[in-house]
């Protein structure tokens, strides 16, 4: 670009930086949370003088700078990742620093010394930079993530990296972070610095989230999760701010291929699991870069659980024979052609007592089919990350990137019958953003930009039923790797939500589509009547009914504009004033096939936006931040005026409601709140620094919940529906201090005290209204901000690294994390149904904060990764065996969920395990109960090879290598993943109904045991309740003959073991802890 064109771009430029300010519309580059970071230093001579001019420019981009009379130098906006500076001065030897490293939101500091000479000297001197091991101006507590570090851990998510960080607690799998007693919801994500965190975020009790953007492990260049108290830059975040900065290219060429599967582990441990991973970047002109990454991972079905194999699950193979069934005993009653099923064990061990003892050939041969071990049958899933960006600079500082990032996850259900639907569900996320960062003017001391973002970001996500011919394609891809997307019978295209379907619901008029099926005549999809065997027996034939299931969709588009003036006043006080603004455009479906009891269906395009002005003085040592931010929402939709009454509210016609809308809706009001946020850190002694940080933080309550049944007429459902309402913004106030000790630049031990208040959380409450039909009173579930609570904790982390030979981190947290509701359901869900000692009645919604339901008040977890080079004691035997060796690992011990006990005495809660609500009374105090502590501990372990100019690395993965048992769930009456009671119920209900079968056809014999018939005599039997059955008499002899001799003689013997078999599933470890050691291999080429 011609010099004449930057001057009139930055002309332009200035003019739309007045207008902005001028306005006080714009938007936070984020430089706190955001993708770049400020570099500064002093350049010196070996003397110690300053070196003033010298001119310093980040070798292969446009940035470029010159110290001021003090030799200062700085970059503001630097791309997040590891850069060579190189300094010149006429007298001076070129100086280039190479391997700096840039992290996001931080200011690093590198200075330079200069070896003077009196020749003219070409050759550059290059130096190795020393990168500190935790960047100096902190002034929140933040945990940083570097990319390189975290692709090298035992980890398949940047969030399972993320989950070990203090402060952080996280379900076993890490796909859900509740930060500092936050729930899992209460978190924003930053990507690049753009928000991507959906408005539909899937709390609604019936509405489908979105889902959430997911980039690979192999394609981001740092992350970070700030868990104190926010800047003004940032927000809509009651829990952490999280920020991911994608990889930008280099000015050389580098890549990786990469491929990992757990097919050679065994089938008791594997889960079919295969990964490839792919990357790369470099130049493509001066001063322009790219990057490509992506990651495909698939499972052909998920582990079942601990020691899942010994469960097994069974498929319908073959049909075996077709029974003439009439519909009753009456002579003139129609007659149905049933199939009946050959069933082979799919998941489980075909050695079993149940496989090869049978009489039957079929069966002791499994039909041919082998099994699977602990591998669910046919339910393969689907997982795929891409991620693509240019990088332009140009000026002194200035760059455009344009960027995308998708992913898709994608499953479906186990093959069943071949007059069963499959279900189905699939996630996709879209985000595509431009950054122009304008230089507008720049001085050796000061300078002047503007950051401006534009984001387009679109969701799609949807559970139904497949097609046939997508079910028949999908039920054993190559490599568990569901490439194209599914076909689905019912989708976006050929079933939208639009106007005219929310107003189809509203109005309830007859002959209008709402249902993918005739919700008036549901009776005509019973084809047949349903046909089982005795529990514990697989089989199943014939059925009907209302056709099971739901449509679910859910979309969501969000346009962003993002805005900020970045002012660097002085090379002490920097200035930053700007804003965001967000259009949404959002649906959703969750209706039944054909009937709408507690379903859900809305359209609405709400809008959010947001200012802040901040001033940030950085003195060296001391750094004090001060800023005030304003949030603004407005849901841009109506709901049902007064009670959940539309076409059924008195007076109502489809007429009336399109002349008269303000008598049947009214619309949400919008909301604002301003906060103030306060940071400040500084040196109580050389390697000892001190910060505070205050910030009241406020988030924009999920649409979900907002929405959630506002266009519900009670007469289609009933008072157990749960119902949106004017939600204002959850609100947070937080107060910390830290203390961090640098004992070395090798070891840096970080304590934080905090205190962290939540006010006005969503809440389900009972709230009466009068019906204006009838003029009754009814309790109506209606969400509020009601809920509120405090939590208190320390958090620890002590960073270690010897050399580039060892990196690694600890953390230790307490937290006492308590709440009257964790989710917005808490109480309607659980405390509402449960019986209050004193009044007999329901108990009322809690009064002081409890126990939430995912506190783990003690916390251990790190990571680390030791990694030998290749000249590591070259010409000994022990270096041959460590030379490109390393060992990466992750560990996390957290303390147990808590639960509440039920009362051993109340019959209805026999069968009640923890995370559910008791039948009718507790047994205790309100989560006073814990389940056992949660362990980890995954080891990666990699070898390296050197192949010419390629780095080949082979490596073994074990996650949970040491196979810890990790716990679940258990009875709430025993504490314990057993209970004998429901173990004997069981059986007594499994005992009465076999015997009412075989009473019904006077076949039970003085002992308890009854005779069966051939299976062609099969043809007269009939139920309990004299409807003809000759399908289930099939199965009971199928019964007989896999779990007894197969003499036709149904013993009680044979009985129990038929009957303890169907509720194994139930009763078995696998039920109640999560799954057991999986073990990965794996090989990568980096270039």
């Amino acid at each position: 670009m011609k010099q004449s064109g930057l001057s009139s771009l930055a002309r332009l430029a200035r003019s739309v930086a007045l207008a902005a300010v001028v306005t006080g519309f714009g938007a936070s580059a984020l430089a706190a949370q955001g993708a770049t970071g400020k570099l500064e230093g002093r350049i010196r001579d070996q003397g110690g003088t300053p070196v003033a001019n010298a001119r310093v420019i980040i070798v292969g981009t446009a940035f470029s700078a010159v110290a001021n009379p003090q030799g200062y130098y700085f970059f503001n906006s630097v791309p997040a990742g590891t850069i060579n500076i190189r300094v010149q001065y006429v007298g001076y030897k070129p100086t280039e620093l190479a391997g700096i490293r840039i992290t996001s939101g931080q200011t690093i500091t590198q200075d330079v010394s200069l070896e003077a000479t009196a020749v003219v000297v070409t050759e550059i001197v290059v130096i190795e930079a020393k990168n500190a091991l935790v960047p100096r101006d902190q002034v929140t507590t933040k945990q940083g993530v570097d990319g390189n570090f975290a692709d090298k851990l035992p980890i398949d998510r940047i969030g399972n990296i993320l989950a070990l960080q203090p402060g952080v607690q996280a379900s076993p799998g890490g796909g859900t972070l509740s930060v500092r007693g936050s729930r899992a919801d209460e978190n924003s994500t930053y990507v690049d610095g753009v928000p991507v965190t959906a408005g539909n975020r899937g709390t609604g009790a019936s509405s489908r989230g979105v889902g959430g953007l997911s980039i690979g492990t192999n394609a981001f260049e740092d992350a970070s999760i700030t868990t104190g108290a926010s800047s003004a830059e940032y927000g809509n975040a009651q829990g952490g701010v999280i920020a991911i900065t994608t990889r930008t290219g280099g000015n050389r060429f580098a890549g990786n291929v990469g491929y990992e599967t757990d097919e050679f582990s065994g089938l008791n441990q594997s889960a079919g699991f295969n990964r490839v991973q792919a990357s790369l970047g470099g130049p493509i002109m001066k001063n322009l870069t790219f990057f490509f990454g992506g990651v495909l991972e698939g499972t052909r079905a998920g582990q079942y659980g601990f020691r899942g194999h010994e469960v097994p699950s069974w498929t319908a193979v073959s049909v075996d024979t077709t029974y003439a069934v009439p519909r009753s005993t009456s002579a003139t009653a129609d007659t149905n052609f049933v199939d009946v099923y050959n069933y082979a064990v799919v998941r489980g061990e075909c050695d079993a007592d149940y496989v090869t003892g049978s009489s039957d050939p079929g069966i002791s041969s499994n039909y041919g089919f082998d099994c699977l071990g602990g591998r669910n049958a046919y339910s393969p899933s689907t997982t795929y990350q891409l991620t693509g960006k240019l990088n332009y600079s140009f000026g002194q500082g200035s760059r455009v990137v344009l960027s995308y990032i998708t992913n898709r996850g994608q499953n479906r259900n186990a093959t069943g019958r071949a007059s069963d639907l499959i279900g189905a569900a699939l996630t996709k996320n879209n985000v595509l953003t431009a950054n122009w960062n304008q230089q507008l003017s720049k001085s050796s001391s000061r300078a002047l930009a503007l950051d401006a973002y534009f984001s387009y970001q679109w969701d799609r996500s949807i559970g139904g039923f497949l097609t046939p011919e997508s079910e028949a394609d999908t039920r054993d891809p190559f490599n568990s790797w569901l490439i194209k997307d599914l076909d689905f019978l019912y989708d976006f295209d050929n079933f939208p939500v639009t106007d005219q379907l929310v107003n189809n619901y509203r109005t309830q008029a007859e002959g209008t589509a709402i249902t993918v099926l005739d919700r008036r005549n549901s009776g005509q999809y019973g084809g047949q009547n349903g046909f089982g065997g005795p529990s514990g027996n697989p089989g199943a034939a014939g059925g009907g009914g209302s056709v099971a299931g739901s449509l679910n969709t859910a979309r969501e588009t969000r346009l962003i504009g993002k805005a900020n003036l970045d002012w660097q006043v002085d090379r002490y006080n920097r200035m930053k004033i700007g804003g965001e603004y967000t259009k949404y455009d959002m649906s959703n479906y969750a209706v039944a096939s054909s009937t709408q009891a507690f379903s859900d269906l809305w359209l609405a395009k709400p809008v959010r936006y947001n200012a802040f002005v901040e001033d940030r003085l950085d003195l060296g040592d001391v750094v004090l931040v001060g800023g005030l931010r304003y949030d603004f929402f407005d849901v841009n939709a109506s709901k049902w005026r007064g009670f959940p009454r539309i076409s059924s509210r008195p007076g109502f016609t489809a007429d009336s409601l399109a002349a008269n809308p303000d008598a049947f809706l009214e619309p949400y009001k919008s909301h604002d709140y301003i906060s103030p946020h306060i940071q400040v850190a500084f040196p109580v002694t050389e390697r000892t620094n001190f910060r505070l940080s205050y910030a009241q933080q406020v988030q924009t309550p999920d649409f979900s919940v907002v929405l959630q049944g506002s266009n519900t007429d009670l007469s289609i459902t009933n008072t157990n529906n749960n119902y949106g309402s004017d939600l204002d913004f959850g609100k947070s106030i937080i107060f910390e201090f830290g203390v961090r000790h640098a004992f070395s630049d090798d070891m840096v031990l970080d304590v934080t005290v905090y205190n962290k208040d939540n006010l006005a959380n969503p809440a389900g409450r009972l709230v009466p209204l009068i019906d204006p039909l009838g003029g009754d009173r009814n309790d109506i579930r209606l969400t509020v901000n009601q809920d509120f609570g405090n939590t208190r904790g320390m958090d620890l982390r002590l960073d270690r690294r010897f050399g580039n030979l060892f990196n690694g981190f600890l953390n230790y947290s307490y937290q006492d994390a308590k709440n009257t509701g964790t989710d917005p359901y808490s109480y309607i869900n659980f405390g509402s149904r449960i019986l209050s000692g004193l009044s007999g009645t329901n108990a009322p919604p809690p009064q002081a904060a409890q126990p939430t339901n995912i506190s783990r008040p003690h916390s251990i977890s790190g990571a680390f990764a030791l990694n030998f080079p290749g000249d590591f004691r070259q010409g000994t035997v022990v270096g041959a065996v460590l030379n490109r060796l390393g060992a990466n690992a992750t560990f996390r011990y957290a303390s147990g969920t808590p639960y509440t006990r039920c009362d051993p005495l109340d019959a209805a809660s026999n069968n009640v395990r923890s995370g559910t609500p008791c039948g009718n009374t507790s047994g205790g105090d309100f989560n006073a109960a814990r389940l056992p502590a949660y362990k980890e501990f995954n080891l990666r372990v990699t070898k390296g090879f050197q192949l010419g100019s390629l780095d080949l690395t082979a490596y073994a993965d074990a996650r949970n290598l040491l196979n810890f048992r990790n716990i679940s769930r258990v009875y709430t009456q025993t504490g314990d993943v057993k209970n004998q009671t429901v173990v004997d119920l069981a059986y007594t209900t499994d005992s009465i109904n076999y015997r009412q079968f075989a009473a019904a056809n006077n076949a039970v014999n003085p002992d308890g045991s009854f005779n069966l018939p051939t299976q062609a005599g099969c043809g007269t039997w009939v139920s309990a309740g004299n409807v003809p059955s000759a399908p289930s008499c099939y199965y009971y002899v199928k019964a007989e003959q896999r779990f007894g001799n197969g003499d036709g003689v149904y013993t009680l013997a044979e009985q129990r073991r038929t009957s303890d078999q169907g509720n194994l599933a139930t009763f078995h470890i696998s039920n109640f802890a999560f799954g057991g050691r999986q073990l990965r291999f794996g090989m990568e080429l980096n270039f």
